[in-house]
């Protein structure tokens, strides 16, 4: 259960109540029947079960939406989006203008730590039953699955914010809530031990949205990926990330899917290339999301559109040089970066996860701006950088709204693979073989499409050179296979690569200005919004803020 306090209470919920979900093997699925005081609930394994199943409501709070942390975050300030001029809120983080006040920084921190408390209730509360009320096997493995969404939650805020309060335990009182932030060294071991924990106890398995010891290690190499750049620069991390990543690709329980457009299907929402996917359930049972609908084509979202405006996708990442005629001042420069390379219009990737049609205009289908030539190209002319991010997929008629099915895949193999090779690049241990083995398989399936196989000139292979070279096809690759699922700006962090990748050149009457020329150094993270420094004085403002 979600709930907002204006106090002191803005900090940490002292609410343990929780969503109880029916028990089924498919928990997703399920709607909430009522609300159970935790004390009265936690006596049995079968009450500790619901307890744990209802913490997974608690990171819904990073999958994209307007004010989700997968997209205010990890896609909004990068090379993926572009904001118009009426973005609104949302905008300021787009051209690096926040402030402390922001509203969706507020928003965001004040639900984390309030899923953070939530989280924290039933780690201390299982963790205390004893073997008259649980056996021990069972009691480890639910906590691990709650120790690993409290990791999801701390990696979310401390790539953000940086410097960080690291609650361990669940407050239940309004008293002695000034509390300091902790070195943001000290919050990184804090999430390795609750995955290290997790990844001990949990089966190898694919959970069906359940954290699994596949999902702990993957986060794990996710983690110490990070951990290599800014602002810890722990490049012995790499060797640890290795051994994680290679431990969920030997251990046969994931895959890629043949055909990249069924990754974001609902037929294939649980498939062994999710590794860990956030769950959503809708529309109508009060279980939905925004996938389908957050990000779509231009049109009404009843024809299967995107419901607001306030976003485009970066026309390079688009592939406009293909489409545009190259001219003068903003239409005729190129970034051209080799850690951010567009799409060739046959990538199925392209066709997926870019829109150039608008669903108003014909008697098309959704799909029908996949294959359809004339559909496709409904966006014509000068209007081209009008095209959208498009990667789960509306239908038409629709009633979705904000009330989407889809879940939000929060960690895919295909993430896996490319996390492996970065670490072994890392090390200058990357071969050949191993760039066969990852970035070449995820290339030879972009050219796949339902009826034929593109040449190898789309997508074409990566070869083995210098570790640069090989970092900025990585980091390339990433955008292209990974694009709006919320880990742009983390990985250009990592890579020292952000201050460049945030150059727009998209034409002035789609967006509301060129981020680069108002970045600062301290921009990298967020502020401490101002509502929690005036109710915390031991809080220090993030620094130039």
């Amino acid at each position: 259960m979600k709930k907002r306090i204006k106090n002191l209470m803005t900090l940490f919920s002292i609410c343990a109540l929780f969503c109880v979900l029916g028990c089924s093997e498919n928990f997703l699925e399920e709607n909430p029947t009522g609300f159970v005081d935790p004390a009265a609930l936690v006596v049995d394994k079968q009450g500790a079960e619901k307890y744990v199943v209802g913490a997974y409501n608690t990171v819904r709070v990073i999958a994209p939406s307007f004010t989700g942390w997968a997209s205010a975050w990890g896609t909004f300030a990068t090379d993926e989006i572009v904001m118009p001029a009426w973005g609104g809120d949302t905008k300021e983080i787009y051209l690096h203008t926040l402030s402390p006040s922001n509203a969706t920084i507020r928003s965001i921190w004040e639900d984390f730590y309030v899923s953070i408390n939530q989280v924290n209730s039933v780690v201390d509360r299982v963790s205390a039953m004893t073997v008259d009320q649980i056996d021990i096997e069972s009691r480890d493995k639910l906590v691990g699955e709650a120790r690993y969404l409290r990791a999801m939650l701390y990696f979310s805020l401390v790539s953000s914010f940086e410097n960080i309060p690291l609650i361990k335990n669940e407050t239940t009182s309004i008293q002695n809530l000034e509390v300091s932030q902790d070195p943001t060294k000290d919050v990184y071991d804090f999430i390795v031990a609750d995955l290290l924990f997790s990844e001990n106890v949990l089966d190898a398995v694919q959970g069906s949205g359940r954290a699994t010891k596949g999902s702990a290690q993957a986060l794990l190499g996710k983690v110490y990926l990070q951990m290599t750049g800014f602002p810890l620069n722990e490049t012995d991390k790499y060797a640890l990330a290795e051994v994680k990543l290679k431990a969920v690709m030997d251990s046969g329980v994931y895959d890629l899917l043949d055909f990249y457009p069924d990754v974001f299907s609902l037929d294939h929402e649980q498939s062994n290339e999710m590794v860990f996917a956030v769950g959503f359930d809708g529309p109508g049972l009060n279980q939905g999301g925004t996938l389908g609908t957050f990000y779509g084509p231009n049109g009404q979202v009843q024809n299967g559109g995107q419901a607001g405006n306030n976003w485009f996708v970066n026309w390079e990442l688009a592939g406009n040089s293909q489409d545009l005629p190259e001219g003068s001042g903003t239409w005729g420069e190129r970034n051209n970066y080799k850690f951010a390379q567009g799409y060739q219009e046959n990538d199925i990737r392209c066709r997926n996860n870019i829109a150039k049609h608008n669903v108003n205009w014909g008697p098309w289908q959704p799909e029908d701006g996949m294959y359809n030539p004339e559909a496709r190209n409904t966006v014509a002319g000068w209007f081209r950088p009008n095209w959208k991010p498009w990667k789960w997929h509306n239908v038409r008629p629709s009633n979705w709204g904000t009330d989407t099915p889809y879940d939000y895949p929060y960690i895919r193999y295909a993430d896996v693979l490319l996390m492996y090779s970065e670490a072994l690049n890392g090390q200058d241990k990357l071969t050949q073989a191993d760039i066969d083995l990852t970035v070449n398989r995820l290339r030879a399936r972009a050219r796949v499409f339902p009826t034929e196989v593109q040449p190898d000139t789309i997508a074409p292979d990566m070869v083995l050179s210098g570790n640069q070279d090989n970092a900025d096809e990585i980091l390339s690759e990433r955008r292209k296979e990974l694009c709006f699922e919320g880990w742009r700006r983390n990985d250009l962090i990592r890579f020292g690569r952000y201050q460049e990748a945030i150059k727009v050149t998209q034409p002035s009457w789609s967006n509301s200005g060129n981020p680069q020329t108002q970045y600062s150094d301290f921009e990298i993270r967020w502020p401490i919004p101002t509502s929690e420094l005036q109710i915390n004085p031991k809080l220090v403002p993030a620094v130039g803020y």
